[in-house]
Parts: C-alpha cells; sequence; structure tokens
C-alpha cells in the first residue's frame, strides 16, 4: 500500500455542484495504514490459482513461511518462466462535479492516463542493468525479481532463465459514482484530485466490480489491476489521506482472487519532493502484489522508515522506500518508478542473495532492516 498525507482536501458536495477547492497541500507526511481494507482477512492458500511458490526462510532463531507469485528461483527447473495474465481496468470516476477518467489526457499531459500506463516500463519489457550488472531484458518489476534473487538468475546460477512476467490485456473502462458523503476533492495544477473513502470503494470493488469481470476473464489464476487517474483513498476522514494503492486479496468460490488499484498521479496535487509521479504507484503495488500477494507473508519487525512511521511485519516491499525513485525514458516519457526493497532486507540475509550485493534494487540498502520497537 502506497500512503501520503495531505491537507487541502473538502468535501465534494452533491453531483452537479459547484464545489469550493483549497489551495495546494501546504503540509505532508509519511502515513501507512494497515491491515489493508478487506471484507476478512484471507488465509486461504492460493493453490488452484495465481501461479506461486510457496517456500521457507531462517532469520537468526526464526523460520517465516512465505509465499510469492511465480516459481522457487532457488530450485533449478528446466521452465524457470512464468506469466501471468493481467487484466488492466480503467476506472471512470465520477465524484462531486468531477469526472475522473483514465482514458483521456488532462491540460498537463494529452496522452491518456491509461496509454502511459500500458505504454510504461511495469507492462513494456526493455534492458535493465542495476549498479552495471546487467539484469536482462525484462518488465521493471520482473527485472526486480530477478535482482533480488540474483544468487540463483544470474548467468552462472540454477535459473538465468528465470521470470514472472505480466500479459496485460486492456477491459472496458468501469463507471463509479461515488457518494457525496464518501467523497472529497482538491486542487492541483494540472488536475483535480479525487478522493474515495477505502473501505467504500473495496468494498464496491469486491462486491460489484470483481464480481462482474468474470465474463471478461477474471479469476483466481489472473491479475486484475485497477487504473484511476489522480484519484487516491483516504480512511475514515480526509484528515486521514491519502492512500494512492493497495494490493488485495478476497476468498471467493473459485479461490482466492488477489487484485490492486493504483493512482496514475500527474495532477499537481502533490509537492514535487514527495515524487509521486505518473506510474510510481504502479510499480510499487505490483512489486509487493508478487512478493507478497495476498499481504501477509510475515517477516520480523521493521519500520520507522519510508512511509512506515511505526512498526510493521510482512514482505511489503515498497513500502520501506516509498518516495525514492528511479526513472526510465520510454519514447519521449520520462517515467518514475519507485526503488523496491529485497527479500534479503526483510530476512537479514548475509551476504545479500541480490544484485552486487545490494539490499534493494537501487543501491540505497546496503545492509539489511533494523529491528523495529
Amino acid at each position: 500500500m502506497l500512503t501520503m498525507s495531505a491537507a487541502g482536501l473538502v468535501a465534494a458536495g452533491p453531483a452537479g455542484a459547484q464545489t469550493a477547492h483549497p489551495g495546494r497541500v501546504t503540509s505532508h507526511r509519511a502515513i501507512a495504514y494497515h491491515p489493508r481494507p478487506t471484507l476478512a482477512k484471507v488465509t486461504a492458500a492460493l493453490a488452484g490459482g495465481l501461479p506461486t511458490f510457496t517456500a521457507s526462510v531462517a532469520d537468526g532463531g526464526s523460520r517465516f513461511t512465505y509465499t510469492m507469485v511465480g516459481k522457487n528461483p532457488a530450485v533449478a527447473t528446466a521452465t524457470p518462466s512464468t506469466t501471468v495474465k493481467t487484466q488492466i481496468v480503467p476506472l471512470k470516476m465520477v465524484i462531486g462535479p468531477d469526472t475522473f477518467d483514465p482514458t483521456t489526457g488532462n491540460r498537463c499531459d494529452s496522452v491518456s492516463a491509461l496509454n502511459r500506463t500500458t505504454g510504461s516500463p511495469v507492462f513494456k519489457a526493455l534492458a535493465w542493468k542495476f549498479g552495471g550488472t546487467s539484469i536482462g531484458t525484462a518488465q521493471y518489476v520482473d527485472a526486480f525479481r530477478r535482482a533480488e534473487f540474483w544468487k540463483s538468475t544470474n548467468p552462472a546460477g540454477v535459473n538465468p532463465g528465470y521470470h514472472v512476467k505480466l500479459s496485460p490485456t486492456v477491459l472496458a473502462p468501469v463507471a463509479i459514482k461515488v457518494p457525496s458523503r464518501e467523497a472529497a476533492l482538491g486542487a492541483g495544477t494540472c488536475s483535480d484530485l479525487g478522493a474515495v473513502e477505502i473501505n467504500w470503494l473495496d468494498n464496491y470493488l469486491q462486491t460489484k466490480v470483481i464480481p462482474s469481470l468474470g465474463s471478461a476473464g477474471v479469476k483466481p489464476s489472473t491479475f486484475p489491476l485497477f487504473v484511476v487517474s489522480n484519484v487516491v483513498e483516504f480512511v475514515t476522514t480526509t484528515s486521514n489521506c491519502c492512500v494512492l494503492g493497495y494490493h488485495s486479496a478476497i476468498s471467493t468460490s473459485q479461490g482466492v482472487q488477489t487484485y490492486g488499484i493504483a493512482d496514475y498521479e500527474n495532477s499537481g496535487f502533490f509537492p514535487p519532493s514527495d515524487n509521486l509521479r505518473d506510474i510510481e504507484i504502479a510499480s510499487h503495488e505490483v512489486a509487493e502484489w508478487m512478493d507478497d500477494p495476498t499481504g501477509t507473508n510475515p517477516t520480523k519487525s521493521w519500520g520507522h522508515i519510508g512511509q512506515v512511521s511505526n512498526c510493521q511485519s510482512n514482505l511489503e516491499v515498497g513500502d520501506p522506500l516509498t518516495g525514492t525513485t528511479i526513472t526510465r525514458t520510454v519514447g519521449t516519457m520520462r517515467y518514475h518508478l519507485q526503488e523496491l526493497a529485497f527479500f534479503s532486507w526483510f530476512y537479514h540475509s548475509r551476504p545479500s542473495l541480490g544484485v552486487n550485493g545490494w539490499y534493494s534494487s537501487n543501491g540505497t540498502f546496503t545492509a539489511a532492516a533494523a529491528t523495529c520497537t
């Protein structure tokens, strides 16, 4: 989950009414809300759904069992590559007098959020070098997975052909009219910022939207990613804002359905110092889904870093580095991707299993996580 705090949101008011907008945010701080908004905690196995593996790791005197999307990189196999069907679902959000449509541009970018997302390194395979080491041609999160288990995926490792690839399909836009009591608006330089109460939205996705997408191929073996344009979530009140994306899972009659939602952010509402731009949120959430598909992979306690102001104890690879980005240009678009923490950072592997002996994808972490108390 990627979260930030922001002032400057006001109730959206009834549809069609003119809403007074305050000035841009003047104060901000990282926050985190856990657990994710789910109707019920998901503990069921993913068997029969996503292609996953389950393994365990020793961390000091403790042992932790975890489940990840893909195959076990440490176990040699003739076919180490995995492909996951991924449905990209644009959500057209109607909030007060505004419609936030990811299939259209705004006054700062004529290209739509949807097209920017599908053309980004999250879905487009590129050649990657991390610290001068060639990781291979891959989508960004695939490259991250290869890099965090580089001991096994390097050219001399047991699985040099290892990949976890996303095979994207864009589904028809889904329109959601948000009740005024569950909505708020803020003013940005490029567009307004819409905000929706997170529990209302997640309940709507789980009970209305996801069940309706079965005929479009959404099922437990696929990963639906909901894309919104300049729309975030708040928790109960607008003073607890803003969640820019999250991933989660629910139990269905067919099995455990994982899913994610990410804001394509170019509203200009957040200050540049927050480093919240374009696909950073999508890169954060897709990576967390891949390494921790149900959000329940346990770790030793860590925290007081990134967006986590207290202590946390799960394998959420984006949260420790929220706001720390790398850039990659595709065509004329300079994309912002979030740096991500490696498996070895959470489980205190010494030396790191990761590329260059690093503990994160751009080398910001050079040692494992400190104990959080």
